[in-house]
C-alpha cells in the first residue's frame, strides 16, 4: 500500500520538477504559545518527496502535501489546504499544527 501511495504522490509533480526522494527520521513536538518543546523521536521515519517548491511526506497511508513554498527568512514557506504550516530549511522539513509540529530531518537519499 505504501508503494501505491507513493506512486499516486510521484505521479502529481510536474515531469520537468528534478525529484529527490529521501527516507528521513521524524520527531515530534509539542507546541505551546509558539514555542516548540518536549521533542520526541518517532519510533520510525518517514518517506519524503521533494520536488524544490513542494514536497509530500509519505507516512503508512497518509500522504502529507505542501503547497508551492515561498522564501521568508532564509527558509521555504507555506500554508496548505489542511491549515498545517509547512517548511523547508536546507534538508530539514516540518509540517506544523495548531499544537505539535512533526520534523524530519536525517534524510538519506533512495530515488
Amino acid at each position: 500500500m505504501k508503494k501505491i501511495v507513493l506512486a499516486l504522490a510521484l505521479l502529481s509533480l510536474p515531469v520537468y520538477a528534478d525529484t529527490y526522494v529521501y527516507e528521513c527520521e521524524m520527531s515530534v513536538a509539542e507546541v505551546k504559545n509558539n514555542v516548540i518543546r518536549n521533542v520526541v523521536k518517532a519510533s520510525y521515519g518517514a518517506m519524503v518527496v521533494d520536488s524544490g517548491e513542494q514536497f509530500y511526506v509519505v507516512r503508512d497511508d497518509r500522504v502529507l502535501s505542501s503547497p508551492y513554498l515561498t522564501e521568508r527568512n532564509g527558509k521555504l514557506t507555506g500554508v496548505g489546504e489542511d491549515k498545517f504550516v509547512y517548511n523547508k530549511s536546507g534538508d530539514v522539513y516540518g509540517v506544523h499544527a495548531k499544537n505539535a509540529s512533526y520534523l524530519f530531518d536525517d534524510c538519506k537519499e533512495v530515488g
